[in-house]
């Protein structure tokens, strides 16, 4: 990373979290992905509450409908506080490239590096504030240090990590076809529930909405099911007002194969994988059956 430099600290692009195959993390870590300004591609293990601010700024981000990147700010070396920043469509094209090749090889070709300094750099004058704010809430919520990275490896080949979910992602493909209701644990606010979603690029992640509405989701699945005597699934559009529920019925094999993406997710935690015939048709109609209104 270099000597650290007050007047030029080595800010990064955090682009993902990821596991070393057979990696034990420590509790309460997350490894991230991410890239320095030069285009070097590391890995580092950081604490979990950085993950954690990382992807709730995210999720507010997406909620706006704003395309954003999620970059570390360097306080001292190997330590990186998270933040978000606002960007262009040029951009989103540039994030959506860096982390593919990002997985693919670990070198960035030289068209993407010159999108890198722009989209770190992008909050420079308000960095300081940023950090003092960010300082300011942790020592508010909890007596504890910054945290601190404890290890940092040069990239790995792609066959050595499992991809968990992308937390930069611009902005989700509606309708979401809902997959799974999860379990709430002891971090979920009680107003709260967590649903595992595929959205209509393909890609699966997880998104917090009110209990309410999944009490909804559960009271009307059934009606629906019933009535038609058949499969259902549930999708999620967006709309000025929040997130609207429809149902759509479905075959028993596009059901089937529907069921075996939560287990995958669960086993690997890829937010990615190769979806059969049977799904892509259920994304298809489910993008079919989006009102113009929800697009």
């Amino acid at each position: 990373m270099g000597i650290f430099n007050r007047t030029q600290p080595n800010d990064v692009l955090f682009l993902q979290p990821v596991r070393l195959a057979d990696e034990k993390i420590p509790r309460g870590k997350v490894r991230m992905l991410y890239c320095d300004v030069s285009g070097k591609v590391y890995s580092s293990i950081v604490s979990r509450t950085v993950y954690e601010r990382a992807r709730d700024s995210a999720a507010g981000m997406a909620h706006r409908r704003k395309s954003f990147a999620t970059i570390g700010l360097e306080t001292a070396p190997g330590q990186f506080i998270p933040a978000t920043v606002e960007v262009g469509q040029k951009e989103v094209w540039a994030l959506e490239h860096i982390l593919e090749h990002a997985l693919k090889n670990g070198r960035l070709p030289d068209i993407l590096k010159k999108y890198l300094k722009l989209i770190i750099r992008r909050n420079e004058s308000e960095r300081e504030t940023i950090i003092s704010e960010y300082r300011k809430r942790r020592r508010q919520a909890q007596p504890e240090a910054t945290p601190k990275v404890l290890e940092r490896l040069p990239y790995y080949q792609e066959d050595d990590i499992e991809v968990s979910m992308p937390i930069y992602k611009a902005e989700y493909g509606y309708p979401l076809i809902v997959l799974k209701i999860l379990l709430s644990d002891e971090h979920t606010p009680h107003n709260v529930r967590k649903l595992l979603f595929l959205d209509s690029d393909g890609d699966m992640a997880i998104i917090e909405v009110p209990t309410r509405l999944v009490r909804k989701m559960e009271i009307e699945l059934t009606g629906h099911s019933v009535k038609k005597r058949g499969n259902t699934c549930v999708l999620i559009s967006n709309n000025p007002d929040g997130h609207m529920l429809s149902y759509m019925s479905i075959s028993r094999q596009q059901k089937k194969s529907l069921d075996t993406l939560p287990r995958y997710f669960e086993e690997t935690g890829s937010s990615k994988q190769r979806v059969s015939l049977a799904v892509k048709a259920v994304i298809t109609r489910a993008k079919d059956s989006l009102s113009p209104q929800s697009r």
